[in-house]
């Protein structure tokens, strides 16, 4: 069993014995070292590498005693002594390595439970907590460096693999973008009362055949979700199920369908003032009562701030949207964040939008694989008609498709 001092002695003694050349194999952070001399030590030998300079156990003395730094000169010697071999760097580097994680963790544990005993948010001292356990991981615990030959071979098999998209209610729309990948964020982007929230519906029904669904709407209650989910299903005006106007053969629908609807797993929170960490702990809820298939989010300027949070909106919203970008790679499901358009659109003559009308924030942009702009003439005879804008497409090509509005129903259907 090695200790942690020769250890931590044997790093140095092995950039010694090699000159310096370990250092470009070495996966390891000089601020891992429990003691600030051997830190001091490694950080100098790496400069005196980066200028050319020759490297051993005199010149590396005389550089640090020439720096002023009040270090003991037999340290060198010592590191010299105890290195049985340099080929065992990296297996002496994980062990500093790791005591430097298990003393991060440890000052991170003291963090978290002042937290809690200062009270407060229980989900935001959750959020907290687990930023300080991911940032006691040293930044050197990486995956290994691998060439291409070292990985083609999993593409490959890979590439063997049937193609994991889950397809879209509409197969126009899928035909530019195949479907909803895993791990990918799909920004739906409209002006108010085009259509967007009726998208995020139809999306979220279509990935409840796959598993479970959270819906997080920002915008609508509960009773309206549900509301749009029968008038979609059932084809019943939307206007009497909103007035309570309902007639006995709408009633002889409802029935069926509550039984046939009464198991789809599509979860809706309703809270207005949702901020990303109560996003993340209703999405981890809603996985935990049935594996998750996608999140839908109504929309994405309407996440809350948190009080004392002084950063300018548009670099809050640019942070939301990392955050669920983060979310769906970590959950391997899509994400689907509704987005408002600025007012660009309709100083234009065709009124079309794009993606730089996107609200508040360009690394919404940048953050998508997918941005999907929403476009309907609602004033004209084309108001019962849609267009979906493909603007990006991180994995394929943008296009658009035109299919049919029926507000009245909450419903977009392709034309046959």
């Amino acid at each position: 069993m090695i200790d942690l001092d020769t250890a931590e002695l044997s790093v140095l003694g092995s950039l010694l014995l090699t000159s310096g050349r370990i250092l470009e194999e070495l996966d390891f952070a000089p601020t891992d070292y429990r003691q600030p001399a051997y830190e001091f030590i490694h950080r100098t030998v790496q400069d005196m590498k980066n200028a050319g300079k020759a490297i051993d156990q005199l010149t590396v003395m005389d550089s640090v005693m020439k720096s002023g730094e009040r270090i003991d000169p037999l340290i060198l010697h010592k590191a010299m002594e105890v290195t049985p071999t340099a080929s065992n760097a990296q297996l002496y580097a994980g062990i500093v390595t790791d005591a430097a994680t298990m003393r991060r963790l440890g000052v991170a544990a003291e963090r978290v439970k002042q937290m809690i005993d200062g009270g407060g948010d229980a989900d935001e001292i959750m959020e907290a907590s687990r930023k300080e356990i991911d940032g006691a991981q040293s930044s050197t615990k990486s995956q290994p460096v691998q060439f291409v030959a070292d990985t083609m071979e999993a593409t490959v098999n890979y590439l063997e693999s049937p193609i994991a998209f889950t397809p879209t209610p509409w197969p126009s729309l899928n035909q530019i973008i195949d479907g909803l990948k895993p791990g990918a964020l799909y920004v739906i982007g409209a002006r108010p009362s085009v259509g967007k929230s009726v998208v995020g519906l139809q999306l979220a029904r279509g990935l409840a055949e796959h598993g479970s669904v959270a819906f997080m709407s920002l915008e609508m209650s509960v009773h309206d979700v549900n509301v749009r989910l029968m008038a979609a299903d059932l084809k019943i005006d939307m206007r009497r199920l909103m007035r309570n106007e309902l007639t006995p053969g709408d009633w002889n629908k409802i029935g069926p369908w509550m039984q046939d609807r009464g198991n789809m797993p599509l979860a809706v929170n309703d809270n207005t003032g949702a901020s990303i960490a109560d996003i993340k702990r209703f999405v981890r809820n809603v996985h935990r009562r049935k594996p998750l298939a996608g999140v839908v989010v109504d929309y994405l300027q309407l996440m809350s701030q948190q009080p004392g949070d002084k950063r300018a909106r548009h670099e809050f919203v640019a942070d939301m949207s990392r955050q669920l970008k983060v979310m769906a790679m970590e959950l391997g499901v899509p994400v689907i964040a509704l987005s408002q358009l600025n007012r660009g659109s309709t100083a234009r003559d065709d009124q079309r939008p794009k993606i730089s009308d996107l609200r508040e924030s360009g690394a919404v942009e940048q953050d998508a694989d997918a941005v999907i702009l929403l476009h309907r003439e609602i004033d004209t005879d084309k108001k019962g008609e849609i267009d979906m804008l493909v603007g990006k497409n991180r994995n394929g090509p943008t296009g658009s498709t035109s299919m049919q509005f029926s507000g009245h129903y909450a419903s977009i259907q392709d034309y046959s």
